[in-house]
């Protein structure tokens, strides 16, 4: 395995190097991913351009929204977020993203970029309206992260261009958050399926017996397709509607609808389908119950 490192200090020297070799290139973040698939000579590239020079693009500013460079780690993120409690579902999916080491190591951007379809920090960030700025020989342009993937090991991101921060909207009062993910293992593992939500309530009674009433809400699923993606049919069966039982049954039957599993060596297609529909039950409610008392951190 030959290639040439590079090193730039600047993101215009990295759009430069991009813009030279094309798709000769590979961007170095945490690694993680990229030295596996180069050890299991699943990509080869000629040149390998590591980000790590470059200044400001591993911070984490936490304002009301959110502002996450490209850079800023697993790790970074989780301790930038843990006392917000209406960002609870990003800090489960953190927590869950591998062992500590690969926290400690994998970015942000990168576990975006790579475009996996059991990315676990994409469907929270789905569920929160991420934006991410993108950076090319064009200039500077920001984009939905809806969207953005668009096929297992695919994005929407032109020739030239680096991603330096991904832009989460302050989160509206009265919402919850929730993240919930299977694997084989307790820990340390990929996603069979993980789910991602976030509930804004219209109102919450005080002692009435009428189901509360949601005016938000956003559900999205991870590994169940070849991109996680949020199940909008599903948001449409809740949104401005109580939360009564069998309502958020059906939502569920809708995300299992939308859900295109494969069966692999970790789970069948089927097992994912009924996974899809249990999960998204369960992460309604709990993020719904969060809304209700305030972010509950239970």
């Amino acid at each position: 395995m030959k290639f040439e490192y590079h090193q730039p200090d600047s993101v215009e020297g990295v759009i430069a190097l991009l813009t030279r070799y094309g798709p000769d290139v590979a961007l170095l973040a945490g690694g993680t991913a990229l030295l596996i698939d180069m050890q299991n000579s699943e990509r080869s590239p000629g040149h390998l351009i590591s980000l790590w020079g470059i200044p400001g693009l591993a911070n984490v500013h936490v304002n009301g929204g959110v502002r996450v460079g490209a850079l800023a780690t697993i790790t970074d993120l989780a301790e930038a977020v843990s006392s917000h409690q209406s960002l609870r579902g990003l800090l489960e999916a953190a927590w869950l993203l591998g062992g500590r080491q690969v926290q400690n190591m994998a970015t942000v951007g990168g576990n975006i970029c790579k475009a996996s379809p059991g990315a676990d920090m994409v469907p929270p960030l789905l569920c929160l309206d991420a934006t991410l700025t993108l950076v090319g020989p064009n200039g500077e342009r920001m984009t939905p992260l809806d969207g953005f993937l668009t096929g297992p090991d695919q994005t929407a991101i032109q020739p030239g261009e680096v991603l330096t921060e991904i832009t989460v909207p302050a989160v509206a009062s009265r919402s919850g958050t929730a993240f919930l993910k299977v694997m084989r293992r307790h820990a340390v593992d990929c996603s069979i399926v993980a789910i991602a939500c976030r509930v804004t309530l219209a109102d919450i009674p005080d002692r009435s017996p009428r189901p509360v009433r949601c005016s938000e809400i956003r559900i999205a699923i991870g590994a169940a397709a070849p991109n996680p993606f949020r199940s909008k049919r599903a948001e449409a069966v809740l949104t401005g509607q109580p939360l009564e039982p069998d309502r958020v049954q059906e939502a569920a039957r809708q995300a299992r609808e939308a859900s295109q599993p494969i069966s692999d060596i970790r789970a069948s297609a089927d097992y994912r389908r009924m996974l899809v529909e249990t999960l998204v039950e369960r992460a309604v409610l709990r993020a719904a119950e969060r809304a209700a008392q305030g972010g509950d951190r239970r």
